[in-house]
């Protein structure tokens, strides 16, 4: 089976370490798989790093769509990871019989341009990340037959040692030795509702002298954010650290997780943080419910509830019982039910039955054996 992936864009987040996660297993797996993906992006390099092949991509449309059109000739199936992939690799099947998989990562609906409804309505199945982001689609208008659901991963492997990650946030924020650090990883971005967060800290800070609050990413409200924090008095609480790559190694330097999102798709940064061991308190955006279960694996606050999340944040502080069994649970359900080597699977049948049902059957590439290929 030759799987082409398909994802275009030009930085480095959740949706792109996705994609490398599923093609690199799919390999070990035995399946056949390259990425397409932007030339000279964070994910062409990475997924080079892992010695998965790849197609590099012009920045220009017209030109990528040529080069996809040529490259798909040569792949059973295309699985596209972004909207812009999703178009281009519709495109780039026209007058070919090949399965076109789709996964859609964010809340958001899609708008309802004449393009938008053709090439949903082209795609033979429609991946979601999570059931909300499934009924966000099913409200939007896809088929229903075509809507179906596989939960990201996250392989858990990859962690610092607790002093090498404070080590590291010290040197860039000067943290004291003494404070307990709330950690948050995500890009600076409307939909992540960093307000909310930093309304939080102050609730917190004005209890707690001891607890610092830390925020890895970048994006276009920075400067936004620091003017919020000034404005809360938040300037020796509150520490912006800028983007890191591969930040989740830092995790295990957090004593909580806390995630202020409005939309989300299913937010793995929280399985990281559950198989590094710290506990997260989270608002309920898009599928984080799915995700952190509220009062079993962590604690959960309505979207934009700067008062109820500094509640969950001062419970996990204060109650080290709580935060054990939260941890513990986490830990086991992420192990159990989001592992990459399940997702990748589950990927791989779903791609057999689109290929039996759209084209000559598969014989004998890869074989099923315990429910993993």
């Amino acid at each position: 089976m030759r799987i082409l992936h398909i994802n275009t864009e030009k930085t480095w987040r959740g949706g792109e370490r996705q994609t490398l996660l599923t093609a690199a297993e799919q390999r070990r797996q035995g399946a056949d798989c390259m990425v397409a993906c932007r030339r000279g992006s964070p994910l062409e390099q990475a997924a080079r790093a892992e010695s998965v092949p790849t197609v590099a991509l012009s920045n220009s449309a017209p030109l990528a769509g040529l080069a996809l059109a040529r490259t798909a000739r040569s792949f059973d199936l295309l699985h596209c990871h972004t909207g812009r992939a999703h178009s281009l690799g519709t495109l780039a099947t026209l007058g070919l019989h090949k399965p076109v998989v789709v996964s859609r990562r964010t809340d958001f609906s899609p708008n309802r341009s004449r393009f938008n409804r053709w090439k949903y309505r082209r795609a033979d199945q429609i991946v979601c990340v999570c059931n909300h982001v499934a009924q966000v689609m099913l409200r939007w208008g896809a088929s229903a037959d075509k809507v179906s659901v596989i939960y990201e991963a996250v392989p858990g492997d990859a962690y610092l040692p607790r002093d090498a990650c404070l080590a590291q946030l010290r040197e860039r924020t000067g943290l004291a030795a003494s404070k307990r650090i709330v950690g948050n990883i995500a890009a600076l971005v409307p939909d992540k509702d960093h307000a909310t967060l930093l309304r939080a800290a102050k609730v917190v800070s004005d209890k707690r002298r001891d607890v610092a609050f830390v925020i890895i990413g970048d994006g276009e409200l920075q400067n936004e954010l620091l003017q919020l924090r000034q404005d809360l008095g938040l300037a020796a609480a509150v520490h912006f650290a800028g983007f890191i790559p591969d930040a989740q190694r830092l995790l295990p330097g957090f004593d909580i997780f806390a995630i202020s999102s409005s939309h989300e798709g299913f937010c793995t940064i929280a399985l990281d943080a559950a198989l590094a061991g710290v506990p997260v308190a989270a608002t309920a955006g898009g599928g984080i419910p799915e995700n952190v279960l509220h009062g079993s694996t962590g604690l959960v606050a309505p979207v934009g509830d700067a008062p109820g999340l500094a509640a969950a944040l001062l419970r996990l502080l204060e109650d080290a019982a709580l935060v054990e069994g939260f941890t513990k649970a986490a830990r086991l359900r992420t192990q159990q039910e989001f592992s990459v080597p399940l997702m990748a699977g589950k990927f791989l049948r779903l791609y057999e039955g689109l290929l039996q049902q759209k084209g000559p059957k598969l014989k004998g590439r890869i074989s099923l054996r315990d429910g993993v290929w």
